[in-house]
């Protein structure tokens, strides 16, 4: 039976999530809103492509009815991690079943996504809808100047 090294071997499928507090990407860098998580969770990419879908389309109705200009948008969640599953009905022993989707792991502290040249009350509008579709507790962030 072949061991993996995890040091050596990266072609590993799961590699350990630490699930401390975000001190890298917490703070806003190019616009000027975003959201923040407040906790650890694993978000499903089914999740991610419908929080996608929702800014999307938020942001073409606003930028129909006013003369904003372009609205910028960044997403920083990436699936990052293959999700496997075996049928129920397997015995023990079987090995590790195929890959079903992949997850993103969300840590606390962690940027979600950021806006630009957007008023204050379009966005708030914006991320209370993303934050009813979120199972993550979430902070919204304004940039001052």
């Amino acid at each position: 039976m072949k061991r993996f090294n995890t040091k050596n071997n990266f072609s590993r499928q799961y590699k350990t999530v630490k699930k401390g507090v975000n001190q890298t990407s917490h703070l806003l860098k190019r616009g000027e809103f975003g959201l923040r998580s407040l906790e650890y969770k694993q978000v499903d990419i089914k999740q991610i492509n419908s929080i996608k879908k929702i800014i999307q389309k938020k942001i073409k109705l606003v930028e129909k009815r006013t003369n904003v200009g372009k609205i910028k948008f960044w997403f920083y969640m990436f699936p990052n991690q293959a999700t496997t599953k075996l049928s129920p009905e397997t015995r023990m022993g079987k090995g590790k079943g195929p890959i079903v989707s992949q997850c993103c792991h969300v840590k606390p502290g962690q940027l979600l996504f950021e806006l630009s040249n957007l008023s204050k009350s379009k966005t708030s509008e914006v991320i209370s809808c993303v934050t009813n579709s979120l199972s993550v507790k979430t902070q919204s962030l304004f940039k001052s100047h």
